[in-house]
């Protein structure tokens, strides 16, 4: 019925311009006649023949706007008409449509992927307490449809039993579901839907507790001073705050209430922010203490690294340059004095040769003297 009235109507819009054509042209003709006609006769027309052509020259400009608008309307329609036929589907556009709805205590996530797609599409869920979620994946957009395709799901990388079905193709798309709910830390993870063509299509699902940020650069202070801690989860608030002092593997848990001459925890009045002050620190408390937002469906931690230094550490490079200096000094006395006592063992070896020289000549002098005496 709808092909039949759409035919009808571009073959109305069809005869419409036709008859718009024929109007003009017959139209025109009669013009260009009357034309003719009124230029032979001149001036011999008489009062009532001229107004009879001009009444006919009316008429016949009537006819030609008329049918320009004809022309026009029916023109329009048929180039509107046109313009309506919805262009083809575009592949491979690689777009991705990402939308959440949170109803009481559950959560419902549906990703829309438009052609094939690369495997960093993600949505990240946060639950801090038992949650029923419902994942969806939908496909469209591919350069090769088929009715039907398979899909299944896979969780931290590896297949869930009992997911793989058939799907059918609805409206140019398919559509794959899960429904399950989240009770403990355990069934936390990475959930990818699958559609098992060639190349795959797939979109990841990260179910995780509220990330706890701590601080990325390290606190430093010297020994006898006091250091405060701050660790945040954001717009969530936990159920409680857990500090701790890692030492390798193990956690060693800190009870300020037990202890309060040592350390002094606070959680602010958001809930969602928590300090820890570590009073006279010592040369121990160097190392990485950890802070845990504790939830219904689990905890995460944050980690802030402390550096406790003595007051000598600022003293040792002066005492290295002092060192140094010191060391350079004694060199040059050494030098100094090892120059002195070489110049003077020459001096003395000088003198002892002129002394020597000088005895051998007053002896050459008195033999002399004496020999002429005899």
């Amino acid at each position: 019925m709808v092909r039949h009235v759409n035919n009808l109507y571009k073959s109305s819009s069809c005869s419409c311009v036709a008859s718009a054509r024929l109007l003009c042209r017959e139209t025109s003709r009669e013009f260009n006649s009357k034309r003719r006609a009124f230029r032979h006769q001149g001036d011999s027309f008489t009062a009532a023949s001229g107004t009879n052509t001009a009444d006919k020259m009316l008429s016949t400009w009537i006819s030609v706007l008329i049918g320009i608008v004809l022309f026009v309307v029916c023109g329009s329609q048929v180039i509107s008409d046109k313009t309506t036929i919805a262009s083809p589907i575009q592949t491979d556009q690689r777009e991705i449509n990402i939308t959440e709805i949170a109803v009481d205590l559950s959560i419902v996530k549906n990703i829309v992927i438009k052609g094939h797609t690369d495997p960093w599409i993600k949505a990240n869920i946060d639950v801090t307490q038992p949650t029923n979620l419902d994942f969806s994946c939908k496909l469209t957009g591919l350069l090769y449809e088929s009715s039907s395709i398979t899909g299944f799901w896979r969780k931290d990388g590896k297949e869930i039993p009992q997911s793989r079905v058939v799907i059918q193709k609805k409206e140019t798309q398919y559509h794959l579901q899960i429904k399950f709910q989240v009770t403990d830390n355990s069934q936390l993870g990475n959930y990818t839907c699958v559609f098992d063509i060639k190349p795959e299509v797939v979109a990841n699902f990260v179910v995780e507790v509220p990330d706890t940020e701590g601080r990325e650069k390290p606190l430093v202070c010297y020994e006898g001073d006091a250091v405060v801690m701050i660790c945040k989860s954001h717009e969530f608030v936990p159920n409680t705050w857990i500090w701790h002092k890692v030492n390798g593997t193990e956690k060693a848990i800190i009870n300020a209430t037990a202890n309060p001459n040592r350390y002094i925890m606070n959680i602010y009045k958001d809930g969602n922010k928590t300090s820890l002050k570590v009073m006279g620190s010592t040369g121990k408390d160097s190392g990485l203490f950890g802070c845990s937002a504790v939830y219904e469906i689990g905890s995460s931690e944050g980690h802030v690294k402390v550096k406790v230094l003595s007051y000598m550490v600022p003293l040792k490079p002066f005492l290295a340059i002092a060192t140094e200096v010191i060391i350079l000094v004694s060199l040059i006395l050494v030098y100094e004095q090892h120059t002195k006592k070489k110049k003077n063992l020459a001096d003395n070896g000088t003198e002892h040769m002129e002394k020597l020289k000088t005895e051998e000549s007053n002896g050459v002098g008195d033999s002399t003297t004496r020999h002429r005496n005899v």
